[in-house]
């Protein structure tokens, strides 16, 4: 398989340069990603034409160095 393989087409064939990205995460945690990214300014207009928190864009913009993740200190210290 090809990395053309693997990217979203659009009607006439060409690739749009995306591909979908799934993984298994716990039930509420899509909805607290996309409320995440809605505050972050992460935004995607949805079916109903409404503005939602956009995880694609987030991830995005964390893997080009927009966007910085900064691990939170759990030793309580």
């Amino acid at each position: 398989m090809t990395r053309d393989d693997t990217m979203t087409k659009r009607a006439d064939g060409t690739n749009t340069g995306r591909r979908v990205f799934a993984c298994r995460v716990a039930v509420d945690t899509p909805a607290i990603v996309e409320a995440l990214a809605k505050e972050l300014g992460c935004l995607r207009i949805d079916g109903s034409g409404e503005l939602v928190g956009a995880c694609g864009v987030m991830l995005d913009r964390i893997a080009s160095g927009q966007l910085t993740v900064t691990p939170v200190d759990q030793t309580g210290g």
